[in-house]
């Protein structure tokens, strides 16, 4: 049976027999032992790490996810869709992604489509308004007239449908 005191010499199965005992020191304090091939932290290449290879940065760690990215989606779909909605939801994403320091490029997609949609949109309801008291008087003119015929309309001839 092997004797578990740390200040036996005996003999170890993994093959540790003469192992410094505790205040006495392998070297002095202080003293780094030099590397036969320089500095090991410095690249001549500017780069800190152990990394030697040019071109190649250290890992900095797992990127930053950008806040912005998954609503910048939604916002681009549905601005094609329902653009007054996808409009909004684009600006928000957008201006996530801005204070995280990011660019979504989906957002501002979403943005240009749903203002050139929600243009469109806003042209159509107002002309639809505007020919509404036109279209009711050509329905008047055609009550009672029989399909194909034609009638006089704020002096413009147009045939019933």
């Amino acid at each position: 049976m092997s004797d578990n005191n740390p200040g036996s010499q005996g003999n170890s199965p993994y093959g540790q027999q003469n192992q410094p005992q505790y205040g006495q020191n392998a070297g002095s304090y202080g003293q780094q032992n030099p590397s036969p091939y320089g500095q090991q932290g410095q690249s001549p290449y500017g780069q800190q790490g152990g990394n030697n290879y040019p071109g190649q940065q250290g890992y900095q760690g797992q990127p930053a996810e950008n806040p912005g990215r998954t609503l910048g989606i939604v916002g681009f779909i549905l601005a094609i869709l329902i653009a007054p909605v996808g409009l909004i939801i684009s600006i928000v994403a957008f201006v996530k992604s801005r204070k995280a320091g990011m660019g979504n490029g989906f957002a501002l997609a979403g943005i240009i489509i749903g203002v050139l949609f929600t243009i469109g949109l806003i042209l159509i309801i107002g002309l639809v308004a505007a020919a509404a008291p036109l279209i009711q008087e050509v329905a008047t003119a055609c009550e009672g007239v029989a399909s194909g015929e034609t009638v006089t309309v704020q002096g413009q001839t147009i045939t019933c449908p």
